[in-house]
C-alpha cells in the first residue's frame, strides 16, 4: 500500500503541475520562446505522470495492472503531446508541397490520441486497481473532452457566423478539457493516495481473552 500511495501521490502532483504550467502557457501566447518552453515542460510533466501511473513501482501499483495493451496505449497517451509539440517546433512552417503530409499529420494527431486514450481508459477500468467508481474517471474525462471538441465543431458547421462572434469559446472549452484531464485527474489521484494511506493505518483491538 505504501508504494501505491507514493506512486499515485507523485503521479497526481505531476498532473496538477502539468495543468498549472499549461495555464501559464496560455498567458505567454505572444512570446514564442516562453510558450515553447512551457509547452515542453507541461508535456514532460504529463508524460512522466502517465508513465508512472501506468507502470507503477510494482504490478500492484500500476493502474492498468501492467497489461501489455494497457501499457502500450498509456505510453502513446503519455508521449504523444510531447511528440506533437516537437513536430510543431522543428517542422514548421510547413511549405505548400508538404500539404499532403500536413493533412495526414492533422488526421493522425486527431485520431490516434483519442483511440489510445479510449483503450487506456477501458484498461484502467477493467484492471480493478483503482477503487470503483473512480476507475472509470479517465473514461469520463475522455468523453467530456470529445464532447467539448465536437460541440463547437458542430456549431461551426450549423452556424458559422455565431462561432465567429465568440472567438474565445474554443479556447475556453479547450482549456476546460485540458484542466479536467490534468488538474482534475491529478487531484483525484492525490485523494486516492491519501485514502490508501488511511487504509494502511493499523487498527488496534483488545487482546483476546486467555
Amino acid at each position: 500500500m505504501q508504494g501505491r500511495r507514493t506512486t499515485w501521490l507523485v503521479g497526481g502532483i505531476a498532473l496538477v503541475a502539468c495543468g498549472v504550467v499549461g495555464m501559464l502557457r496560455w498567458s505567454f501566447l505572444g512570446e514564442p520562446g516562453a510558450t515553447a518552453a512551457l509547452s515542453l515542460l507541461a508535456d514532460a510533466l504529463w508524460a512522466g505522470a502517465i508513465l508512472l501511473l501506468a507502470v507503477g513501482l510494482t504490478r500492484e501499483q500500476s493502474v492498468v495492472a501492467r497489461r501489455p495493451l494497457g501499457l502500450a496505449s498509456a505510453a502513446i497517451v503519455a508521449v504523444w503531446p510531447l511528440i506533437d509539440t516537437l513536430v510543431s517546433l522543428f517542422l514548421s512552417p510547413w511549405t505548400p508541397d508538404q500539404a499532403e503530409a500536413l493533412l495526414f499529420w492533422a488526421y493522425l494527431a486527431m485520431v490516434l490520441p483519442v483511440l489510445a486514450g479510449l483503450i487506456a481508459a477501458v484498461q484502467v477500468a477493467r484492471a480493478g486497481i483503482i477503487p470503483r467508481p473512480w476507475n472509470q474517471a479517465p473514461l469520463w474525462v475522455l468523453v467530456g473532452q470529445v464532447v467539448l471538441w465536437a460541440v463547437p465543431q458542430a456549431m461551426g458547421v450549423a452556424a458559422p457566423t455565431v462561432i465567429m462572434q465568440m472567438p474565445g469559446l474554443l479556447s475556453a472549452l479547450g482549456m476546460l478539457g485540458f484542466l479536467a484531464g490534468t488538474v482534475g485527474l491529478g487531484i483525484l489521484s492525490i485523494v486516492l493516495a491519501h485514502r490508501s494511506r488511511e487504509a494502511t493505518v493499523p487498527v488496534f483491538s483488545s487482546p483476546a481473552a486467555e
